[in-house]
């Protein structure tokens, strides 16, 4: 969230202060109180050169609208933030509070050196300390065995506060236990995980606010978010007084809550593995990410909690019908403002956020084959494309299952049709709802239907194609900064499903949020970047050109994919009969409803994007150069 900038004033000295009006205008009635030379004060909202304000510090009104410079002279100046966050060894922030504000935290000359390499081009291979962190002998390495509960199993499980089979506290999993646990808890916490000195303590806990999930602002999917400030006793540049928390969906709250618990917790083991890449990879990744402070979960009842730094994003400029439409002046290596979920539209500059994603995708999957990451992993295995196919051989199929492929391709496909023509018709572009173009796709859809699992394995196709991955690395996933030629850097948070498997399958995700125009002109330079920081971080050396083919290959099998939600998301939370009530995809009751606004925005990139290119010719090719991983089918 956005971190509020603080202004001093500069002018007015030799007439007690500057001028404060009540609003925006020049026009405005004049209060008649002055703000005062060296007044400290908070932005609430910049408009070209006016100012609204919150008084911090020194004399005059405590709220209203001044000036910022008048006739090239400047009336008030930003005061640069007191950034006091040195780093570990593995580049994540580590400090919160107190230190020498004058002084430049690590994090940023470590950036400055990676962008430099980055220019000229230059080798970054992994370090040689592989060894898993754990942060004392009195955390456990393995926890038991995932549970998948049943919905009943869940109702009453759920209810119980059992000791975490990581630190063998019991934990808040809550808002309202984050708060009633008290500054006790924490302590105790921060001390078992090894981010709390133990002559020093928390004193208290100021405040618990739950983040939204639902409106403009929404929080995510994957649980609910909050943010928790905490006082210590004795101030630490090493510790944040400002922290991020992320718990499970309430059971009980409503329906849409109940089947996110059971997606999450019950179905597939999501939560923990999270949580353990935080406690054991923090200082592995070639990239900064946010400092943990501690985590847990209780495999009997599937609740958890995880404590991180909270991120100060930057503020946001104006946002007019869904653009940004005011970009603000940022110093280098101050964050970029948070983005959310399939918002990608409200980037300064998408397409250079995505080549930052592309680089940083490449410099993980990189180091895993230099066994970076074998301890939490497990080593890897190479292979070769024979070796591949012989491992898992092509058996004969029945024609009869090609028959139920394509008729189940169909029917889903026909949902989006209706989707796009009928129900919800506002929110696509003339190109994504196009009749003859949907009649197209959903014949040439048909056809390629069968084949959909050999092309995902041909992804993978040696071993020089897999690598560790982050499963959702859109946009909203990480934190963004320029250094001071312009260059992106970021950090990357939520490692739900971290992973080694064919990194081309998390392409399609992480782009997902991607408008179909950037994608077309882009899709070949991100190949070519992967490719190119891939190797240069010490991965293969991979064709840019083969890589494109297995992109193109699995986008079939997933705009198919992205059909299948409309039924079991989209319509359950916003029905077919309450559609005519949005007006376009920028509409408030569209962008405020989380599941809505990612199911849809993803089948709106899909139905554009797929004219821009022939899918199906570009399978027909791939099925005479690489019949070896076609599936037979026989009577």
């Amino acid at each position: 969230m956005s971190q509020p900038r603080v202004w001093k004033i500069v002018g007015g000295g030799d007439k007690g202060g500057i001028v404060v009006r009540e609003g925006q205008q020049l026009a405005s009635p004049a209060l008649d109180e002055r703000l005062a030379t060296d007044s400290e004060i908070e932005e609430i909202k910049l408009v070209g050169d006016r100012l609204q304000f919150r008084r911090l510090n020194g004399s005059g009104p405590n709220e209203g609208w001044i000036s910022t410079k008048i006739t090239g002279k400047a009336l008030a100046e930003l005061v640069p933030p007191k950034v006091s966050a040195p780093t570990s060894a593995a580049g994540t922030v580590s400090a919160g509070i107190g230190g020498d504000a004058n002084e430049e935290p690590a994090w940023i000359e470590e950036s400055r050196q990676k962008l430099k390499m980055f220019r000229e081009g230059t080798p970054v291979l992994a370090p040689k300390n592989t060894a898993v962190r754990l942060r004392t002998a009195g955390l456990n390495a393995i926890l038991p065995s995932f549970k998948r509960l049943a919905m009943a199993e869940m109702k009453e499980a759920c209810k119980k506060n059992l000791p975490g089979h990581i630190s063998g506290l019991k934990f808040p999993h809550d808002a309202e236990q984050l708060k009633s646990f008290g500054p006790e808890w924490y302590t105790e916490a921060f001390r078992k995980f090894g981010t709390l000195a133990k002559d020093n303590r928390v004193t208290r806990v100021v405040e618990v606010k739950q983040l939204p999930h639902s409106g403009f602002d929404c929080a995510g999917g994957a649980g609910h978010k909050a943010f928790v400030t905490l006082e210590f006793e004795k101030p630490d540049p090493n510790l944040h007084t400002e922290l991020f928390a992320k718990f499970p969906w309430d059971f009980f709250a409503s329906p849409m809550e109940e089947a996110m618990r059971m997606q999450m917790s019950c179905y597939a083991d999501l939560d923990a593995p999270e949580l353990l890449t935080y406690l054991c990879c923090e200082e592995l990744f070639p990239f900064r990410i946010p400092k943990l402070y501690f985590c847990d979960i209780n495999r009997d009842t599937t609740n958890f909690i995880l404590l991180l730094e909270k991120i100060p994003f930057g503020q946001r400029g104006a946002v007019k019908d869904g653009r940004t439409v005011e970009r603000l002046e940022r110093r280098p290596f101050e964050l970029l403002p948070v983005c959310g979920k399939y918002q990608d539209y409200l980037l300064d500059d998408p397409a250079q956020i995505y080549y930052c994603i592309f680089r940083e995708m490449a410099h993980l999957a990189a180091w895993d084959h230099q066994g970076r990451y074998d301890a939490f992993l497990q080593p890897a295995v190479p292979y070769t494309a024979e070796q591949g196919l012989q491992y898992a051989p092509k058996k004969p199929a029945k024609m009869k299952m090609k028959e139920l492929k394509q008729q189940a391709v169909s029917a889903l496909i026909s949902k989006g049709e209706e989707f796009a023509t009928k129900i919800a018709p506002q929110i696509f572009t003339a190109a994504g709802k196009d009749p003859a173009m949907l009649k197209r796709m959903k014949e040439d859809l048909a056809f390629m239907a069968p084949h959909f699992d050999d092309m995902k394995a041909f992804a993978g196709s040696t071993s020089d194609w897999l690598g560790a991955s982050h499963m959702n690395l859109q946009a909203d996933n990480a934190y963004f900064w320029r250094d001071e030629h312009g260059d992106l850097d970021c950090g990357i948070f939520d490692w739900c499903g971290f992973s080694r498997c064919p990194f081309v399958t998390t392409f399609l995700g992480c782009l997902a949020g991607a408008e179909a125009d950037i994608l077309d002109a882009h899709e070949e330079g991100l190949m070519k970047t992967f490719c190119d920081e891939y190797a240069r971080y010490g991965g293969p050396k991979l064709d840019y050109k083969e890589m494109l083919l297995k992109y193109r290959l699995l986008w079939p099998g997933y705009l198919v994919d992205c059909c299948q939600w409309i039924e079991r998301d989209i319509y359950r939370d916003w029905p077919q009969e309450k559609w005519p009530l949005i007006k376009d995809k920028y509409d408030e009751k569209f962008v405020g409803n989380w599941h809505v606004r990612c199911r849809a925005s993803a089948l709106i990139t899909a139905f554009e994007f797929w004219p821009k290119r022939n899918f199906r010719k570009v399978m027909e090719d791939w099925c005479v150069e690489y019949k070896q991983y076609l599936t037979p089918y026989v009577p």
